[in-house]
């Protein structure tokens, strides 16, 4: 299995290629608005390292959201690309999830990892995963709401709480009535990740099958707020 990830939801622009369960080579860049110019190149260069062509792809994961919508559609519209000229499968890889397993590794079975973005409108992108011995499951589905709201939201925890993303300072004091040890890691310790797109997507792509490209589409979960250009003529 050659799988070819791609991180866009945020201002993380990556890309990873994972042979069978071992990712060979990755790049990432940390700065906002170079998605568009700089992804491709990226790729390109990714695969070279990899000594892998695209043809040999067996299927292309891509971060599907929440997050940016412009990083959203870019990762998505570049990840159909790559997989109808390789002829390889899709799979969109829900942006919480892949960074919840990144703590994986550090939290244990019964702990609860909650991934948040900062969603604007003092509003956060929330999705909280259990720890088990076997991976993560869900714990609260993916929502975009007030902060004030996550304890409910959140529900009942056996182990240690761990937050992390950009939106876990901001949740950090609104969490602590929650009844369970904390951990808040920083968010620039922690950042997304394509290599974790691409093990949740593998695993995804083992369990649920491929996306269809056609009809495939970010997980926006909520509207576009958008400000209308003046006109010239007003």
């Amino acid at each position: 299995m050659l799988l070819l990830a791609l991180e866009t939801a945020t201002s993380t622009c990556g890309v990873a290629v994972l042979r069978d369960d071992a990712v060979v080579a990755e790049a990432h860049l940390y700065r906002p608005r170079v998605h568009s110019k700089r992804l491709t190149p990226l790729v390109e260069d990714t695969l070279g390292h990899a000594g892998v062509s695209s043809d040999e792809l067996d299927a292309v994961a891509v971060s599907m959201g929440p997050g940016s919508y412009t990083g959203l559609r870019i990762g998505a519209s570049t990840a159909k690309g790559w997989a109808l000229a390789a002829d390889a499968a899709l799979v969109g890889v829900p942006t919480l999830a892949a960074y919840a397993a990144q703590l994986a590794p550090v939290a244990a079975p019964g702990d609860v990892v909650c991934a948040m973005l900062d969603a604007r409108r003092e509003e956060v992108y929330a999705g909280a995963y259990r720890i088990t011995t076997d991976g993560i499951v869900e714990q609260a589905p993916t929502k975009a709401l007030p902060v004030e709201a996550l304890p409910d939201w959140i529900g009942d925890i056996e182990g240690r709480l761990w937050l992390v993303g950009d939106g876990a300072p901001t949740a950090k004091d609104v969490l602590a009535t929650v009844e369970a040890r904390h951990t808040l890691v920083p968010p620039e310790e922690v950042t997304p990740s394509a290599s974790w797109v691409a093990h949740r997507g593998r695993r995804r792509l083992a369990v649920e099958g491929p996306d269809d490209v056609g009809t495939f589409e970010p997980l926006y979960v909520k509207d576009v707020h958008a400000t209308p250009a003046p006109s010239p003529f007003a």
